[in-house]
């Protein structure tokens, strides 16, 4: 019996024996091409098997590896979806894999800058007076924090700084990415605040964010950025 859904033959069958990744391929390929959309339930398990000519372990098997990464989610009794939101998992190992396999300090560096400046223009048509406001507040209490010699706590400021104004971009994809990125790297910008209290220039810094945002001063966008990572980039 043929799979009469409106997808049939998206999924070309498989005649290796070596099938799993193949499955996995074909399937993420399908999503990919926006065969099936974000939350939309994937054919039933039988569809599958048929439409792919495999076997029903490869098939599970491939669907396990497709739920760790966070692609699908399989509800037990229901069915197997399209994840409607980003899987963290997934492109956090991509992340790990671009930074540490095959990149160079100075590449690191541009893509720290670049993903800054994309989340501050886009932040600038976006925040609102309270994400200004919270972002002020925020710069203040690091500004006391060096005032006061807690560094450990100004660092914890300047990380959280910049994980609020991400979400103030408002663009999910790149609010993953620039997260994982950051996550990545915390221990080093926590690190450099130790050095930055030597010159007392982390909350100068955000200040000069701050004020952007505020003014909507694009052009300095990426003379704000550079100087925020000045630092960091010599340290990294």
């Amino acid at each position: 019996m043929k799979n009469n859904n409106e997808h049939e033959g998206m999924l070309e069958p498989i005649k290796s024996k070596t099938v799993v990744q193949q499955i996995i391929e074909r399937i993420t390929n399908a999503i990919a091409a926006g065969y099936y959309k974000r939350g939309q339930k994937l054919p039933s398990e039988f569809e599958l098997i048929e439409e792919l000519n495999v076997s029903r372990n490869s098939l599970r098997e491939a669907m396990k590896i497709l739920s760790a990464t966070g692609i699908v989610n399989i509800k037990r009794g229901d069915g197997t979806y399209v994840a409607s939101e980003l899987a963290p998992g997934f492109l956090d190992n991509v992340l790990y894999g671009l930074l540490f396999e095959s990149s160079s300090n100075e590449e690191i560096v541009e893509l720290r800058q670049t993903l800054d400046e994309a989340v501050l223009r886009l932040a600038m048509n976006k925040v609102t007076k309270e994400d200004i406001e919270h972002l002020q507040e925020s710069t203040n209490r690091m500004k006391a924090d060096f005032e006061s010699g807690n560094l450990e706590r100004a660092a914890k400021e300047d990380y959280q700084f910049h994980l609020f104004l991400t979400d103030c971009s408002g663009n999910a994809f790149l609010n993953r990415i620039v997260k994982g990125v950051y996550q990545l790297f915390q221990a080093s910008i926590q690190k450099n605040i130790m050095v930055e209290s030597f010159f007392a220039n982390a909350d100068v810094h955000h200040q000069d964010i701050v004020d952007c945002l505020r003014n909507k001063n694009e052009k300095d966008v990426t003379k704000v950025i550079s100087q925020s990572l000045d630092t960091w980039r010599k340290n990294i």
